[in-house]
């Protein structure tokens, strides 16, 4: 407490909890309700991004809440938590209920574990509760923990109805895919890294998340490799414990479920799908690491990067030398600094938002490593930072001529800022372009597929930033 200061307290991008990443994930399953345990305070506070940013599909009505008040909380009682799932599951047609609990939930660490299996009783369809901690963590622990438990979930039903099946060589499901609207961007990605996969000769029928009704992701069990992104990283320790498991343990604690399959592989392959480079690293990865043919891998992957050299060399000529600011959780931060380093973007200011997946260390080891575009040494970087800090940037006013210009005045030099809507508000004192990227985008939709991931999203994402510089607008 000694080392806490005033900038501790103050909101910020991260201030999205786990319990807000908890009803993210479930807003990607298209026949999920997520029963949050907790008081009607707790609504406004974190529905009104996903509400804004999601402009298709019901981001409010799947989200229901327990009415707790203190005298629950005091004598434990879970009778209004369990009536609520009951009726609301029925109402809402809900083919899964993930129980969310608030923060003196979690804090109280009360085991959910029978009003669990009574509302599974009840209802009549499957209901799981989330373990996490709403301090010291935030959205993607809360999105990354979902996933791990409804992957293993999926095995914990399969060995109830008996042997679990033999897993196939050419099944991966994909876990930590950020999927968070259903719109071009989210769906365009899914579709994406299908494709990817494919080019390998690999199915990917679970995808956790894709925005696709409860029941496919019970295609995980018959995969016979689970592919990790790095959005997953909060859960992997907990993933990698189970994955060791042999048929017919089980264990206790936060992701406790059925065994897994025997012979069923954690694929963490090092780099994430984003940029030309870094996507064909990836799959070559992937390739190695399940036992895919790794010629097939080269060919496919040269034949993305052929046919996308004509249409990068064009984005190229234009964005050659031209300065840029982005924001962004670590993995999506530094996919997209790969690729505009690739078309001779260079990097002003770099934000890192969040904090779970990673800071400035993280970001630049992938721009080193796996994206194979490491960084220039004047960037200026913000990591986790508070609104006043982003603000700062587009500082306008007389300068200190004892201190250098840049660090006055960051964003300066740079013709484009990439950011969310959060980062959007705060540097409305630049008037440069802006192209809204990642989460929240509350003014910047999408109808047709727009991926932001592999050789596709890499073209996609350059065509925005191309119409950004020569529109001039900040949307």
């Amino acid at each position: 407490m000694d080392d806490l200061t005033l900038d501790d307290l103050i909101i910020r991008a991260s201030s999205h909890t786990p319990f807000f990443g908890i009803y993210l994930a479930s807003h990607a399953i298209l026949d999920a309700m997520c029963m949050c345990h907790a008081s009607v305070g707790c609504k406004v506070k974190t529905q009104e991004h996903l509400v804004r940013h999601d402009g298709v599909q019901d981001a409010h009505n799947r989200r229901r809440y327990s009415q707790l008040i203190d005298e629950d909380l005091i004598q434990g009682s879970t009778e209004q938590l369990e009536d609520e799932i009951a009726a609301f599951a029925r109402r809402l047609h809900s083919q899964l209920v993930v129980i969310d609990c608030s923060t003196p939930l979690s804090l109280q660490v009360q085991p959910l574990q029978a009003v669990v299996e009574r509302s599974r009783a009840r209802t009549g369809v499957d209901v799981v509760h989330v373990h996490a901690r709403n301090y010291q963590d935030d959205l993607w622990g809360g999105y990354a923990a979902t996933a791990a438990t409804l992957f293993l979930r999926q095995f914990e039903k399969a060995a109830e109805q008996g042997p679990l099946p033999k897993p196939r060589a050419d099944e991966v499901s994909v876990l930590g895919l950020p999927f968070d609207r259903y719109e071009g961007d989210s769906t365009g990605n899914v579709a994406e890294v299908r494709r990817l996969l494919w080019g390998l000769g690999l199915k990917a029928k679970a995808v956790f998340f894709a925005g696709e009704p409860y029941a496919t992701l019970s295609e995980a069990v018959h995969a016979g490799h689970h592919l990790a992104l790095p959005w997953l990283k909060p859960a992997l320790p907990a993933l990698r414990t189970a994955g060791s498991r042999t048929v017919g343990t089980r264990t206790a604690g936060p992701l406790a479920a059925g065994p897994l399959a025997a012979g069923v592989t954690l694929v963490e392959p090092p780099g994430l799908p984003m940029g030309f480079a870094g996507t064909r690293q990836w799959l070559l990865q992937v390739a190695r690491q399940t036992g895919a043919d790794l010629r097939r891998a080269e060919a496919f992957a040269d034949a993305e990067l052929q046919a996308a050299k004509p249409l990068a060399e064009l984005a190229r000529r234009s964005l050659q030398g031209r300065r840029f600011a982005a924001f962004a959780e670590a993995p999506r931060l530094a996919g997209l600094v790969a690729l505009l380093q690739e078309l001779g973007m260079v990097p002003a200011v770099l934000g890192v938002s969040h904090f779970r997946l990673g800071g400035r260390r993280e970001v630049e080891a992938l721009l080193s490593g796996p994206l194979q575009q490491p960084l220039p040494q004047d960037v200026v970087w913000l990591e986790d930072p508070t609104p006043h800090a982003v603000a700062e940037l587009a500082q306008v006013g007389p300068l200190d001529p004892l201190v250098d210009p840049r660090k006055q005045r960051p964003l300066a030099g740079a013709e484009v800022v990439l950011c969310s809507s959060v980062e959007a508000v705060q540097l409305l004192a630049w008037k440069g372009p802006l192209v809204e990227f990642g989460f929240p985008s509350e003014n910047r939709h999408f109808l047709l597929p727009a991926p932001w991931l592999g050789f596709r999203g890499a073209l996609r994402l350059a065509e925005q930033v191309l119409q950004a510089l020569a529109e001039g607008q900040r949307r």
